[in-house]
């Protein structure tokens, strides 16, 4: 951030990645002697350690050829942030009705196993990664928002029976806000990117 720059530090942060190949469907990364380096896969870039130093150029595709990784990646991220909301959602509606915590049994807790912990901790982080994408969502048009919420209350359900008037053409839109989704999040680490000579993919 420049001094004296007060924006936003996420409009900084995005005014900064959008010069650069961040977010392209053609960028990898690859592991040389041990140091990561992103590639561009169609070799209009130089291999650089640091994605920053890749300054976009007119073959950037920000998701006109999604993979079907990443396809599979944000379905997992959605599900999991419409899980979410759900819970948020209800948690708001008791806090209306029903006291947090019985004021007789404050500073009791209960006793709790390794496995409840771990369990704890997996739903800590997923909450934070759903906030992430919460902040990705907004920024799409109200058709898209719509489209995706439609198509997750329908995979929760195991059944396709919701519709929305408001998604027009359902799947089209949904592919859209899928696509339109790729760079945002890519630019918060949520997607993975292939990484070459590896078998595990890692977050970048």
């Amino acid at each position: 951030m420049r001094r004296g720059d007060f924006r936003d530090p996420a409009v900084v942060l995005e005014e900064k990645q959008s010069r650069t190949c961040l977010g392209c469907n053609q960028l990898e990364r690859s592991w040389w002697g041990g140091t990561s380096k992103y590639v561009c896969s169609i070799g209009m870039q130089k291999a650089r350690t640091d994605v920053y130093e890749m300054p976009r150029c007119k073959k950037y595709s920000d998701g006109e050829s999604m993979t079907r990784d990443q396809s599979e990646q944000i379905e997992e991220l959605l599900l999991t942030w419409y899980r979410w909301q759900i819970r948020q959602s209800h948690a708001e509606t008791l806090s209306h009705f029903y006291r947090p915590e019985d004021r007789t049994c404050r500073g009791y807790v209960t006793p709790s196993s390794a496995d409840e912990d771990d369990e704890v901790a997996y739903q800590w982080a997923d909450d934070r990664q759903s906030e992430q994408v919460q902040l990705c969502v907004d920024m799409l048009r109200p058709e898209q928002r719509a489209a995706i919420s439609t198509s997750m209350r329908n995979k929760e359900s195991g059944r396709t029976v919701w519709s929305s008037a408001r998604a027009g053409d359902q799947h089209a839109t949904y592919q859209a806000a899928k696509e339109r989704l790729l760079p945002m999040l890519l630019s918060r680490h949520l997607i993975k990117i292939v990484e070459l000579g590896r078998e595990n993919t890692s977050d970048v």
